[in-house]
């Protein structure tokens, strides 16, 4: 099944994550009129007192951003609140996630059910609910679905399917540490200034870019503390918001009752 790889490229792309490219040389530009990005932004983000910082919106775009990828490259693990609009499948739901491979995620696609994501030494897991059953395990009947909705996942495809799922874990870290770079990897630091506001409890300054092809952007950078980007949003088709930064990914293996090995039930489905 290929449903979990082009999800995650689907919220990959819509977010523009080889690189937050200007739209305008540098400068203090516009000021941005655009949407704000989600007031659901998770208050955690300004979840500790922040170092002394601000004073971003008095330096030029180039001085911002060099600010931002180094704050950004420090990073061992952050959380992402996840929204996508697209055509075929909207996704939405939290990742945390750090560099050792932890990662904890609860995402629900349009019309299609909801999952949970479980990553840790070098495993990772899947819970789907029972209406997403029937993207992971199709040959399933109602008895097996029964069985296995709500469960942790393992055995036969599935263990496969899981990691691909896992990719979704990859994603926050991936975003923030090429944000403000070109497709080759290379700084870019043009770009056009606008206005200082809150993100999640924590002043921010926003840019005005565009996405590796060329669509508009805006990514808000922390103005306390470290220069964190804390959100971009791409108008209408979605945003990635980001907070608990550098706070420890707890996770926990689920035990035995908690998992269906799929090998076991392969006589009973379909």
């Amino acid at each position: 099944m290929r449903t979990n790889r082009l999800l995650a490229v689907t919220v990959l792309s819509v977010l523009g994550v080889t690189g937050l490219t200007a739209c305008n040389a540098d400068g203090d530009g516009d000021k941005a009129n655009d949407a704000a990005p989600a007031a659901s932004a998770p208050a955690s983000a300004a979840a500790s007192k922040p170092a002394a910082g601000g004073g971003l919106e008095k330096l030029t775009v180039e001085e911002i951003l060099t600010k931002m990828r180094a704050a950004n490259g420090k990073l061992t693990s952050v959380k992402a609140t996840i929204s996508v609009v697209d055509a075929e499948s909207d996704v939405s739901g939290t990742v945390a996630a750090d560099s050792s491979g932890n990662c904890t995620a609860d995402l629900s696609i349009k019309d299609q059910g909801k999952f949970s994501i479980l990553r840790t030494g070098g495993k990772t897991w899947l819970k789907p609910d029972a209406q997403f059953i029937k993207l992971v395990v199709p040959t399933a009947n109602a008895s097996v679905t029964n069985m296995i909705a709500g469960k942790w996942l393992t055995g036969g495809s599935m263990d496969s399917e899981a990691e691909g799922f896992g990719s979704f874990c990859d994603m926050p870290l991936e975003v923030l540490k090429s944000a403000g770079q070109d497709e080759n990897g290379a700084p870019d630091n043009t770009g056009t200034k606008g206005e200082v506001k809150k993100v999640g409890g924590v002043d921010a300054i926003v840019l005005k870019v565009k996405d590796d092809e060329g669509s508009p952007m805006e990514a808000a950078v922390a103005n306390e503390g470290e220069a964190y980007l804390l959100s971009v949003t791409s108008g209408d088709e979605g945003s990635m918001q980001f907070s608990d930064f550098n706070k420890p990914v707890k996770v926990s293996a689920p035990t035995a009752d908690q998992i269906v090995d799929l090998d076991s039930l392969a006589g009973a489905a379909g």
